[in-house]
């Protein structure tokens, strides 16, 4: 093999792994930026939603109790946290995608609210660590990707008992509505669910995916057009020019045109060699005594 190839191939080698460790960081860092932004957006809709639950526990609540209504009655859409979250976000729904809210509970009254395995697991961490305020990862849900933002719904006040302690002491409507099989018997300090927000990252990811693949073709490319000049240069400036002093020596060797002077107007290595032939030629000559007239030149 020679030096040429050999020196295209480690330029070859070493350009392709730059340039896939250039396309993998692409996407890493663009993983990185979209999972930021789907924690960030998660906090802004979680906090939200909190605000509303504060908003319908200090406000909404105590007015609804004050008209004296009957302990029976029971208007979820207006007595319920769970529903007015749940319905406010139904409605937010409608104008954006790629969001999900869950309330996701153990021991629901409305059967949607069920955890599924993976929403188990975020609510069996909140169990052992009573201490946790929020948890964050990705999780599959339906073939997408999902970043999501949980926290724990614990039991923390008595007026929640009203609805979920005895069904006996629930209101009559309530129990109408939902029946006495789920969603009773929590007690205080519970940690009985999760409030979970998803925001899908599955474009993000795709958009990573493409990004870094468009760097890996571009870099493919310039690598191509950069082995072309490389080969060019050396078959034109090194190997030619090798490969014809290396016949001058040749011939030198076995005596043959020691009259022809090596020219070059190279002042690198391959002149400086082309030169150290010269005078070699010069010698040899000498050493044969041999008498030249003027002599043509060989260009290097």
């Amino acid at each position: 093999m020679g030096i040429r190839s050999k020196f295209i191939i480690i330029i070859t080698v070493l350009s392709l792994l730059a340039t896939i460790a250039i396309g993998y960081t692409s996407y890493m860092l663009s993983r990185q930026s979209a999972i930021a932004e789907a924690k960030s957006k998660g906090e802004i809709i979680y906090n939200y939603i909190k605000a509303s639950g504060k908003f319908f526990g200090k406000y909404q609540y105590p007015l609804i109790m004050e008209d004296n209504m009957d302990k029976d009655r029971f208007i979820p859409e207006l007595m319920s946290k769970f529903v007015v979250s749940r319905m406010e976000f139904e409605i937010f729904q409608e104008t954006l995608e790629g969001y999900l809210f869950k309330q996701a509970t153990l021991d629901p009254l409305w059967p949607d609210n069920k955890a599924d395995a993976d929403e188990k697991k975020v609510i069996a961490y909140f169990e052992a660590n009573p201490e946790a305020v929020e948890s964050q990862g990705m999780m599959q849900k339906g073939g997408d990707n999902y970043f999501y933002t949980a926290r724990p719904i614990r039991i923390e006040k008595a007026f929640c008992l009203t609805c979920h302690g005895d069904p006996a002491d629930a209101p009559g409507d309530q129990r109408d509505i939902y029946g006495t099989e789920n969603g009773y018997n929590w007690s205080m300090g519970e940690t009985v669910g999760t409030s979970i927000v998803y925001i899908s990252i599955s474009k993000a990811m795709v958009d990573a995916k493409q990004s870094a693949l468009k760097i890996f073709t571009v870099g493919i490319v310039c690598l191509l057009v950069t082995i072309i000049c490389i080969w060019i240069f050396l078959d034109r400036s090194v190997v030619a020019p090798i490969i014809r002093l290396s016949g001058s020596a040749k011939d030198i060797s076995i005596g043959k045109n020691l009259c022809d002077s090596i020219h070059t107007e190279s002042n690198d290595e391959i002149g400086g060699l082309a030169n150290s032939i010269d005078r070699m030629r010069i010698s040899v000559n000498k050493l044969l005594k041999r008498t030249c007239g003027p002599g043509k030149k060989k260009g290097i």
